[in-house]
């Protein structure tokens, strides 16, 4: 890597005045930037428009906005049969969408991990918001409603956008004066019952103080004798006789009035059964419910990625009461779907691959019917319960399938599914690099701003643009390409505005950039890597000095299998080759060729090694199978794989039959052909760059890779070690072997 800004030239992002036009809160902005003399990113204008900050995927677009077009005019036809109309009154009967909804489009985005998939994904949805305006496409909320003749099946009605909430709030105000009307009643006859029963009571008092003054005041009976005569002077008796008389027509009529306006008092202080709550707070009530709201006007996206059956396609939630009226209704317990709320709109899904076959199925079914009802689906429902007999009749769910995946979902894919992506939709492969033009790095200058803007970072110097346009190049493995694997890059922009910080500087600087890039933003094979060179380096046998006959260095790489990144290893690599005849023995000895230390299983290995005794018979006219006993050992590899094995391994057993001592301060790495007309080809790997930052880490001077990647990825000026080409595996033997023979194995003439 360059030190200072020795090979930045400055005028790396061309000369000359460029006016940007950018969408900023909602108006159209022109900006004059001066690419020729800018000092930091500050004031570099941000689009809010995200189909901008798509870099790098114009193909990817390209073809995601032909979906689009395919997408509206199928919604326009649509329009015109007024698919609608069945759904917008509640007692219709809904009609099957198979009969006017034809397939597709779907579009399926295959890339490595971070080229801007879900960000292309929602560029599209912010396309077709505009496309909606644009030809008039209408937008729709879906209510949900109780079905009196059967409470099981809730009713389905969908409304123009905003008339949902129209119809909900009017809805509303009749439950509000229903209930309004419920409470006032409830009141009036909590009075009237309470003044009747006071009434009562207060009349059989009035009885009970008249038959006191009667019997004091001497009063007679109805036959003329008086009350003391009749009981004999008893008062007790003739009290109790006149209270049990007086009891049923006042005091029991009374009290039991009283009673109950108190407890109507108590009931409406509970605004009756309408009040009672059930699943989330919600209250016995024919009012529907809003299950899918497109208020906001904007084309519905849904990033469904990870999510499973309840969330993909709705559910109902279970009635924890399960008490009939005293539960929550049947419509108040539906719950919409990513692919309802997503009804035309695009349903987006990362890592198809994912998607459970069963989950799979449905969705087809959803894409192929554009509509499906609401039941329950949820795995933790917690066994048998009234939501399993509840289903909604059919919600539309005519959805723009985006989905995504690594390179390997096509086989993982659910092979129907896969099958209608084919067949109706387009499989677009997103870029890993774009050509390193001025207009592409230009473009990285842009992305720098955008992340600067979005997690308000210290603006970027222009040295530390052009090393993050470096870094992007040599991410690229070609010369002439730029990365468009801009996650990565992004957690190097990050923790380079955190050194600039806290170091208080206005601006990143281009030491902060190379700060993070050597110290700072490591895969974790490459921090395990720098491990294993610090705690067991003196444990491994790898010291680059000196020269050893039967031991070469090579080159590997390791995988991340998250971010995709890759990270060089240098290899120990050790070979004996002795020639059968040479050991005395009674009964003849059979030959060997054995390799160990690499992965079990792996193809790519296994094929280097067949092609190494071929390469070696052709050369020197020797079968190290048959005629020699040949080992050779990756030492302390853990399971080697890769075809750029195979130029190390040749190269070694030509030292051993030549005699000639293998330069240790060399590494090699290259994939090994049959030979051609006399000449032994060595073709291109992967991951060189990665492969030279290990060995320029262990200290190796020089390395040697095939020429058509010295052509097609390196620039030598990124290293601070010799790297030479060499297209021949006699151009290898040039740089590895050293002239003194040491041992002479005879070759064997046919």
């Amino acid at each position: 890597m360059l030190d200072g800004g020795e090979g930045l030239s400055f005028d790396h992002f061309g000369q000359g005045v460029e006016t940007l036009t950018r969408s900023v809160q909602g108006r159209i902005v022109k900006v004059r930037w001066d690419w020729g003399n800018f000092k930091t990113t500050e004031g570099y204008p941000i689009d809010e428009s995200m189909i901008n900050w798509v870099i790098g995927q114009d193909q990817a677009l390209n073809e995601g906005f032909l979906c689009l077009n395919e997408w509206v005019h199928k919604l326009k036809n649509l329009e015109q049969t007024q698919w609608y109309t069945s759904w917008s009154k509640v007692d219709q009967p809904k009609p099957s969408a198979k009969t006017v909804i034809s397939p597709g489009p779907y579009l399926l985005l295959l890339g490595d991990p971070g080229t801007g998939k879900s960000l292309l994904g929602r560029a599209l949805s912010e396309k077709l918001t505009q496309v909606y305006k644009e030809n008039g496409i209408k937008l729709f909320d879906v209510l949900s409603w109780k079905n009196d003749i059967l409470p099981s099946q809730p009713r389905i009605s969908i409304h123009t956008v905003g008339e949902g909430k129209k119809v909900l709030h009017t809805e509303q105000r009749k439950e509000l004066k229903r209930k309004l009307a419920t409470k006032v009643g409830l009141k009036a006859i909590q009075v009237l019952m309470l003044t009747l029963g006071v009434f009562l009571l207060a009349l059989g008092l009035y009885f009970m103080i008249d038959a006191w003054t009667t019997w004091n005041a001497g009063g007679v009976s109805i036959g003329g004798t008086s009350w003391q005569e009749l009981y004999n002077n008893n008062f007790s008796a003739y009290f109790v006789d006149r209270f049990i008389n007086l009891v049923p027509l006042t005091f029991i009529p009374g009290g039991s009035l009283i009673f109950f306006s108190v407890f109507i008092w108590w009931f409406s202080r509970l605004g009756g059964l309408a009040n009672l709550r059930g699943v989330g707070g919600a209250q016995q009530s024919d009012v529907p419910k809003l299950i899918v709201d497109n208020g906001s006007g904007n084309a519905p996206f849904v990033d469904a990625t990870g999510h499973r059956s309840a969330q993909l396609f709705g559910s109902v939630a279970w009635d924890p009461f399960q008490t009939g009226g005293l539960g929550t209704p049947e419509h108040q317990r539906v719950t919409s779907g990513d692919v309802h709320v997503a009804s035309l709109g695009i349903l987006y899904i990362d890592e198809i691959k994912n998607l459970d076959p069963e989950d799979a199925v449905t969705l087809l079914t959803v894409l192929e019917d554009g509509q499906l009802p609401i039941t329950l689906r949820s795995r933790w429902h917690g066994g048998g319960t009234s939501a399993m007999a509840v289903s909604t009749e059919p919600v539309p769910a005519i959805t723009f399938l985006v989905c995504a995946g690594n390179f390997d979902s096509i086989g993982q894919i659910h092979p129907a599914l896969m099958d209608r992506i084919y067949g109706y939709g387009k499989i677009v492969r997103m870029n890993n690099d774009m050509p390193n033009t001025i207009e592409n790095k230009r473009k990285y200058v842009q992305f720098i701003a955008q992340e600067v803007k979005r997690f308000n970072l210290l603006p970027f110097r222009r040295d530390a643009c052009m090393e993050i346009v470096e870094e992007g190049r040599r991410r690229s493995n070609k010369r002439d390409a730029l990365s468009t694997r801009f996650r990565p890059l992004i957690s190097i922009i990050k923790t380079s505005a955190v050194l600039a910080m806290n170091e208080k500087c206005n601006a990143v600087e281009r030491r902060h950039v190379l700060e993070a890039l050597n110290e700072h933003c490591k895969t974790i094979q490459k921090q395990l890597l720098e491990h294993q060179m610090h705690e067991r380096g003196e444990l491994l046998e790898i010291k680059p000095e000196g020269v050893t006959l039967g031991q070469i260095h090579g080159l590997a790489v390791i995988h991340d299998p998250y971010s995709g990144e890759m990270t060089g290893n240098v290899l120990g690599v050790k070979a004996q080759l002795v020639r059968k005849s040479e050991l005395p023995r009674d009964q003849p000895l059979k030959g060997y060729y054995k390799v160990t230390g690499v992965a079990k299983g792996q193809s790519f290995i296994s094929d280097s090694i067949a092609k190494v005794r071929s390469v070696i018979l052709q050369k020197y006219g020797l079968d190290i199978a048959q005629d020699y006993l040949t080992h050779i050992d990756f030492a302390q590899s853990y399971g080697v794989d890769g075809p750029s094995a195979g130029v190390t391994m040749t190269i070694l057993l030509c030292s051993l039959i030549e005699g000639k001592p293998v330069r240790q301060d060399v590494a090699v790495t290259g994939e090994i052909n049959l030979g051609v007309n006399g000449s032994i080809q060595i073709t291109a790997v992967g991951g060189v760059h990665e492969k030279i930052k290990a060995a320029e880490a262990w200290g190796f001077k020089k390395v040697v890779i095939p020429q058509k990647n010295y052509r097609h990825s390196i620039d030598a000026r990124d290293y601070t070690i010799d790297v030479v080409p060499a297209a021949t595996l006699d151009d290898y033997l040039k740089e590895c072997l050293v002239e003194q023979q040491l041992l002479k194995v005879p070759a064997r003439k046919y």
